[in-house]
């Protein structure tokens, strides 16, 4: 039976397809068979991604395209939500994912969203299996280091892996690979904080 991680988060721009990709990425590097469904069907972020350059090493398929029979070939599905999705399909989403992935910006806004996020996932039962990863850090400074200890203080389960802002993600998306594939210098720096987050998280 395939294990089911869904990445969802409460507001825009935090890069959660870029997450759901790189992490997909990484679990397929470390020997699993992994599948990615974009369930944004608006947008459909994932699926452009992976239709750019048809480079990705593992397959991205829509919502709709998902065979249950299928799925049974994969040891992991990620899954990789629309932006901010109806709390009709979280609670849905609580009762199918094994693993609840809130990708959270450092900002003040993004991180009042994160806590809204996780109170409703705390009334639907699903606190034990909800994970926030904050994403597009500062290179540079402590203050994504502060706020993880803030969350883990208010009973939040935080990543901690820090994944870190790097230009190589924007090239990797405009290209339709992974950022390990990208020549940029801070790629290799890039692709090291994914790798670290999938051994944290698999």
């Amino acid at each position: 039976m395939a294990r089911v991680a869904a990445i969802t988060s409460e507001k825009g721009g935090v890069g959660k397809s870029t997450l759901a990709v790189h992490l997909a990425g990484a679990a397929h590097a470390q020997g699993h068979n992994v599948l990615l469904v974009d369930e944004d069907g608006r947008v459909g972020s994932s699926l452009r991604w992976a239709q750019r350059a048809g480079a990705l090493p593992f397959p991205v398929v829509a919502a709709d395209d998902v065979k249950p029979k299928k799925l049974a070939a994969f040891d992991l599905v990620l899954i990789d939500t629309e932006g901010r999705p109806r709390r009709k399909d979280l609670r849905q989403l609580a009762e199918r994912a094994d693993l609840i992935l809130v990708p959270s910006g450092v900002s003040p806004l993004e991180v009042d969203a994160t806590r809204e996020l996780l109170d409703f996932l705390t009334e639907e039962g699903a606190a034990r299996q909800s994970r926030v990863i904050l994403t597009r850090v500062p290179p540079v400074g402590h203050a994504a280091e502060v706020l993880r200890e803030d969350l883990r203080e208010g009973g939040v389960t935080v990543c901690n892996t820090l994944v870190r802002s790097y230009l190589a993600y924007q090239r990797a998306a405009e290209l339709g690979v992974l950022a390990r594939d990208v020549r940029d210098p801070r790629a290799p720096a890039a692709w090291a904080d994914i790798e670290t987050l999938s051994r944290e998280l698999w």
